[in-house]
């Protein structure tokens, strides 16, 4: 190849054609190189690289645009990928090995992925704004083609470069519309590419950089366009045009004269503003309103987006969250806090009972589990009353949709206001979020965790407080009323009385609780890359109402050996354990189910929990 393979269209920035457009743009202490192609790149790096450091981003995981990531490798680069489609690039064995292929209607174009491991070292995070190769680098959120897909923005000069993977190809066209079908026969993806074509005009680019098409020097009028394009789809899916709606600047409500809710927010999200102009959020989770994700419930599908800071900017003149306090610890109520860490530097305060699970989530084993570590900063004692900003907020524990909750109790604006989470809802003829006559839906979810007389504690901590308004996880707030607490009475006392009617769970009766559960083991997921001993954590708990002794041991193949531990456990006692297995030398698996055999009083209970380990793997 010679060396007019690089076509120079700046003084510092040239496009090499491959499966698709590789730019390389050179910066003062490196050159940038965007995707890259079949690695064509590799053969001519030399010619851009000025014996500097190369860096590639990466702006989608579609193998025609990555898999030359290997061979830039092995020329010396530095790769670096979009964060939310970090599984496709790394682990493709485990990613086909998971997915479905019968009965299958999940239509994302996650099979054009890698098919081999890519050697990707870090990951470009949403909004985050950094130096590569001494250049000022901001990564924008532009999920279409693929729910993950970035753009990177750089300043050049005085210029604003936007290197927009296939998110527009040409003037008001897109490189290909099949994977913005993500689930059978919809058009996710293209409400997606809709907002994230408006996500870059708000972003004052002066040229866009496409990897499947050439150089917009017009981009104001490109992506107006596109958009205007996009519309076009009503014409063969009636009701599409229906979902391009651009949220309004005003994207918080007022409650109180210092409470607000967002407006887009997945699971309720609401903001406390403190007479000098901090704000506390109770919960953060996903933007509904302009990001869809596929049907599928996948890691990669769950990707946050910023909301509310647009109204509390544009109403009280402030820029950021300073505080999030989390209500109970389900994806759809924090999975936007560790954005907000990188992004605000926001602090978090949780119930110190149910901390670990947001700190440590593949300790456990619960459903609605956020995968990334979110570090609390206090953890708050249960029944104390502590401050925020001359705010009291006093904290109880609550059991019912999940045993890892909290009851808050807050007074704010001289009303007393408690939000109850996700635990307490009313099926209501008018949708309201309650009114007299409606039944309480308790939203129990037994895999949670939960406890005979849940509901009872719940409604005994709200009448103590009386609260005059109530804030939950998914309704808009509403005040109380005489009736709402008897609603509260019956649906608890219901609750108690269906779970004994249909289950052996009096006094005399050998059982494990409504939660059926005899025993956990922790950590849920146990990597071992280098092989060695699996030790556990858990409990297990006696389900007679004497003292039992109890004996414990872990199950697995045949040739792993498990100690064997005897146990005393006094009556219904729930009793911490430390038990532990050995693979053989040499062993190497993915995901070995472990499971934990209990007998209590010599009677034989079976394998009650399990846990998962890999060995010999560098990912689990």
């Amino acid at each position: 190849m010679s060396s007019s393979a690089w076509q120079k269209i700046h003084p510092h920035l040239f496009l090499l054609q491959d499966s698709c457009k590789v730019y390389a743009l050179q910066g003062p202490e490196g050159t940038l190189l965007i995707n890259a192609g079949t690695g064509l790149a590799a053969d001519q790096l030399a010619e851009v690289a000025r014996d500097k450091p190369v860096t590639v981003l990466l702006t989608h995981h579609f193998r025609d645009h990555t898999d030359g990531a290997l061979r830039l490798h092995q020329a010396g680069a530095t790769i670096l990928g979009p964060y939310w489609d970090q599984e496709y690039l790394l682990d493709p064995d485990q990613h086909f090995r998971e997915r479905q292929f019968w009965n299958s209607y999940d239509n994302r174009w996650d099979r054009f992925s890698p098919v081999r491991p890519l050697p990707v070292s870090g990951w470009m995070m949403d909004y985050e704004k950094r130096t590569i190769a001494g250049l000022e680098i901001e990564v924008v959120p532009t999920p279409g083609a693929t729910n993950g897909a970035s753009t990177y923005l750089v300043r050049l000069e005085d210029r604003c470069l936007a290197f927009v993977g296939e998110l527009i190809c040409a003037h008001g066209r897109t490189g290909r519309l099949a994977p913005l079908q993500y689930n059978y026969n919809d058009l996710s993806g293209a409400v997606n590419l809709w907002h994230s074509a408006n996500r870059l005009l708000e972003a004052g680019v002066d040229i866009l950089l496409p990897s499947l098409g050439q150089p917009l020097h017009e981009p104001i009028a490109a992506l107006r366009a596109l958009r205007e394009n996009l519309k076009l789809l009503e014409q063969i899916s009636p009701g599409f045009a229906d979902q391009l709606q651009d949220p309004d600047e005003d994207d918080i409500e007022e409650v109180l004269p210092h409470l607000y809710r967002s407006k887009y927010a997945g699971a309720e999200t609401h903001f406390i503003v403190s007479a000098s102009g901090k704000v506390l959020s109770l919960d953060y989770g996903y933007n509904t309103a302009t990001y869809v994700q596929p049907g599928k419930q996948h890691l990669s599908n769950r990707r946050p987006l910023l909301h509310g800071l647009r109204g509390l900017k544009k109403h009280l003149g402030v820029e950021r969250i300073d505080t999030t306090l989390v209500t109970h610890f389900h994806d759809d109520h924090v999975n936007g806090i560790p954005l907000l860490q990188r992004v605000c530097g926001t602090q978090v305060w949780a119930g110190a009972h149910f901390s670990d699970i947001l700190e440590h989530p593949s300790r456990h084993d619960r459903p609605c589990l956020w995968h990334e570590p979110i570090a609390v900063s206090r953890h708050l004692p249960n029944a104390t009353t502590v401050y925020w900003e001359n705010i009291p907020i006093t904290l109880y524990p609550m059991s019912g949709h999940t045993r890892f909750a909290t009851l808050v109790c807050m007074e704010i604006d001289g009303k007393r206001v408690a939000h109850t989470g996700d635990q307490i809802f009313f099926r209501t003829a008018s949708g309201m979020a309650f009114e007299p006559g409606a039944p309480l839906f308790t939203n129990h979810v037994y895999k949670n965790g939960l406890d005979m007389g849940c509901y009872s504690q719940v409604l005994a901590d709200l009448r103590r407080f009386q609260p005059e308004w109530i804030l939950t996880g998914h309704t808009h707030p509403y005040q109380t009323c005489p009736e709402w607490y008897a609603a509260i009475e019956r649906g608890a006392r219901a609750f108690d009385e269906v779970h004994r009617s249909l289950m052996l769970l009096d006094d005399d009766d050998a059982h494990f609780g409504p939660e059926s559960q005899g025993g956990k083991l922790k950590p849920y997921q146990l990597p071992l890359p280098a092989g060695g001993v699996a030790e556990f954590t858990g409990w297990i708990l006696n389900p007679f109402p004497s003292p039992q002794k109890a004996t414990i041991r872990l199950v697995a193949a045949a040739d792993w050996e498990s100690q064997e531990l005897a146990v005393d456990l006094g009556p219904r006692q729930q009793k911490a354990i430390r038990i532990a297995i050995t693979p053989p030398a040499g062993s190497r698996c993915r995901r070995q189910p472990i499971g934990l055999e209990l007998q209590v009083g010599g009677r034989p209970f079976g394998q009650v929990s399990e846990a998962l380990v890999t060995v010999g793997y560098a990912r689990f």
